[in-house]
């Protein structure tokens, strides 16, 4: 049993940061890119949602991949979870795109309402696609790892600015979509192998 889970936690740790990497750094391109090239909104917006649902996919592919038992349906798993971050990249995006000037009073209270409905828009789709007896935590474990894990994306914002050139921008976010998976996908293996990959006589024991 432990050799079994040794295995498996290895392989949600591989796979899922492999595919939340590449999906982040084809979203992070894509919004470095717009602002290089000076596309207007919406495109610009529209442009960064689909390529937020590149990343859902991505991220879900390597999920899908890494789980060893109980696997939901894979379009449905898929595509919930790229609709979801489709989601989470509009709300993150919405407050720059509208140009919202709000005084402090009133901006604190949005921003901590949609950063929890922004961390909350995979792991509840994730959770409605399982439809699965005991999955409730799989949205509280999910939140509480990306909410560790988005710090990873303010870190080049000291290293960088108008001035940098897009090669470095490019790269100290590739880096920081490397953690973020790595971080994500770290604090939900133990979590993913109650769910995916534990034998049935393991998850019923008292």
């Amino acid at each position: 049993m432990t050799s079994m889970r040794a295995r498996f936690l290895g392989r949600w740790i591989l796979l899922v940061s492999i595919g939340e990497a590449t999906g982040f750094a084809v979203a992070a391109a894509v919004a470095v890119l717009t602002i290089v090239w000076g596309t207007p909104e919406p495109w610009r917006l529209l442009l960064i949602v689909v390529a937020g649902a590149v990343e859902g996919a991505a991220l879900a592919t390597g999920q899908y991949a890494a789980m060893a038992a109980r696997r939901p349906r894979r379009a449905l798993w898929i595509g919930a979870t790229a609709g979801a971050a489709a989601l989470a990249w509009l709300i993150g995006m919405l407050p720059s795109t509208l140009g919202l000037d709000l005084d402090p009073a009133a901006a604190i209270p949005l921003l901590v309402v949609g950063g929890l409905v922004l961390l909350a828009t995979i792991p509840v789709a994730q959770w409605l696609a399982l439809r699965r007896e005991g999955a409730r935590r799989w949205v509280p474990v999910t939140m509480g790892a990306w909410s560790v894990a988005v710090l990873w994306t303010a870190a080049p914002s000291p290293l960088v600015d108008e001035a940098s050139p897009v090669w470095l921008i490019a790269t100290l976010y590739v880096i920081a979509g490397m953690l973020m998976a790595v971080t994500v996908a770290s604090l939900t293996a133990t979590t993913a192998w109650s769910l995916f990959g534990a034998p049935a006589v393991a998850r019923h024991r008292p």
